[in-house]
């Protein structure tokens, strides 16, 4: 077998596990809802780099899903955890100008450490109490669940012995791995969208809330601070 026929066959794999794993619409359709929103999102933006940022994380979140339905489920981690990053990252720049132009000139890193620091990162109460006050009791449930599912991931990016056995070493249609993919993808993006309510929401006028309201209410309507301040229905 030459080059070219060993990769056409690596393609045709591929595409077998494509066509079963789109088969799971419900689960496509949320990721690609959530990244379509976030592209609506950060039309509420003023800050053009921050604009920009969103986008990227909006792409990198359906790159991720596309690397799961081509059957790359280490890729598809390894991206799902670079998106969940650079949102959180997103956040921490907003309000720290000199490390993001540092950032954007090369000279900076996005810190995990500094992002989910529990007195001064992004899912801390110190940064709820600035930006949106009514969500410091639900600040630190965030926290625990951005460091669980970071965790989670990294264990697929530094290629921990076990997920060797759980993902192996051919290329196949994997069940576990593509409804645990969808696992994390709702909790990355449910924490997503909390910080960026809670960075965010307050400082929109009322047109642009009505634009992105109802999905809000839709996926994080649970929570009685965000449900009242967007005028939701009280439980």
């Amino acid at each position: 077998m030459n080059i070219t026929e060993y990769f056409e066959q690596l393609n045709q794999t591929s595409q077998t596990i494509f066509k079963t794993t789109i088969t799971d619409s419900a689960s496509l359709g949320k990721t690609h809802a959530i990244s379509s929103f976030l592209i609506e999102f950060s039309e509420c933006l003023f800050e053009t780099e921050e604009k920009k940022m969103l986008r990227t994380v909006a792409t990198q979140l359906e790159t991720a899903t596309l690397n799961l339905a081509l059957g790359l489920y280490r890729q598809a981690f390894s991206s799902l955890r670079l998106a969940f990053e650079m949102g959180l990252g997103l956040i921490y720049f907003s309000i720290n100008k000199l490390e993001h132009n540092e950032w954007l000139n090369g000279d900076n890193d996005i810190k995990w450490t500094k992002l989910i620091d529990e007195d001064n990162g992004v899912l801390s109460k110190r940064f709820s109490k600035a930006f949106f006050y009514e969500l410091k009791e639900d600040i630190n449930k965030y926290n625990g669940q951005a460091k669980k599912v970071y965790r989670e991931m990294s264990e697929y990016v530094h290629g921990n012995s076990d997920t060797w056995q759980k993902s192996g070493l051919s290329l196949k249609y994997n069940k576990e791995l593509k409804n645990k993919y969808f696992e994390l993808f709702e909790e990355v993006s449910e924490i997503l969208l909390f910080v960026l309510i809670c960075r965010y929401l307050k400082s929109f006028n009322e047109e642009k809330m009505d634009s992105i309201s109802e999905f809000l209410l839709e996926d994080l309507g649970h929570i009685t601070a965000i449900r009242e301040f967007l005028n939701g229905e009280k439980k």
